[in-house]
């Protein structure tokens, strides 16, 4: 049986700051904007072929999802390709190979000529715009964005298929201690395992060539690639303070207390975590059926 998974994200066209703050900013609400690029020269030129012949020659670290383990946030790549080179293999067909967090404008400048940062909200962290690239059926494992920043993420050539989550699902989607990330795998979710996923509710999308989704602070996304492709995030401060607190702990303590018990304990951390994550997970369940037994489908906000 699937993930209740609801197509309820709203696709709209650009408003003004006051309305996009008021209805989804401020309520952390996630939406799908039409059109932010549609003037701006980043959104008529740049496919794949413009940055192969301008800048094929970068080495770029690629990651490899067919490399990767459920308990590690993977910081380093794999290895290393040319991007012309990455680019013509994500061209021919499906590939567990991407290319993410590239920071593109580190070796074009000239990049932050073709776009301007949005206007509808502010709080922008300008240093961070990064690209995402990925062939036909990549995925991107599912997790939350270690700095809990909120995320407008636009799409520029081809399509994404985007799973949302809301934060308050987090112990039931059995999140590992110190990390931003789960071993559930909400495609072929085993409730056996994970009995908390009955109680979960997730938000999808397809997000196309032009749009760009508004990602409020600290909600899960796994990502689907239909089709190669790229997008850029541009990231900005939540409108909650305890949100900087929590991202800024994330990426100061939580994420190097985590590699440093994993190189010392190895796979003795990761069975700890996953059993704390279980216990975590269980007592919450305790908690729903207490409060309502008649009810599968009820999360203590």
């Amino acid at each position: 049986m699937p993930l209740e998974i609801t197509k309820s994200i709203k696709k709209i066209n650009v408003i003004s700051r006051e309305a996009f703050e008021q209805t989804y900013y401020y309520p952390q609400k996630p939406v799908v904007i039409k059109g932010l690029f549609e003037n701006q020269a980043a959104g008529q030129k740049w496919d794949l072929e413009y940055f192969k012949n301008t800048m094929g020659d970068v080495e770029v670290g690629i990651f490899d999802a067919s490399l990767e383990r459920i308990d590690r946030s993977y910081k380093k790549p794999h290895y290393t390709l040319s991007f012309r080179d990455y680019l013509e293999e994500i061209e021919k067909g499906p590939t567990k190979k991407r290319l993410f967090l590239f920071n593109a404008i580190k070796f074009n400048k000239a990049l932050l000529n073709d776009f301007e940062f949005p206007t509808i909200c502010g709080g922008f962290i300008k240093s961070l715009p990064f690209m995402f690239f990925g062939g036909d059926q990549s995925v991107t494992r599912i997790h939350q964005d270690m700095d809990m920043s909120c995320v407008f993420l636009s799409q520029f050539t081809g399509k994404k298929r985007v799973v949302l989550f809301d934060p308050k699902y987090s112990e039931l989607l059995y999140r590992f201690p110190f990390n931003v990330h789960t071993g559930v795998n909400i495609m072929d979710p085993d409730y056996e395992k994970y009995p908390g996923l009955e109680y979960v509710k997730g938000e999808e999308v397809t997000l196309e060539y032009g749009e760009t989704l508004f990602m409020p602070s600290g909600w899960w996304h796994h990502i689907e690639y239909q089709g190669s492709g790229f997008s850029m995030s541009m990231r900005c401060l939540s409108p909650k303070k305890r949100d900087w607190i929590k991202g800024g702990w994330n990426v100061a303590v939580n994420t190097n207390v985590d590699e440093i018990m994993l190189k010392i304990l190895g796979d003795h951390w990761f069975n700890y975590k996953t059993k704390l994550a279980q216990k975590r997970a269980t007592n919450l369940l305790k908690e729903i059926s207490t409060k309502d037994t008649r009810s599968k489908k009820s999360v203590p906000a």
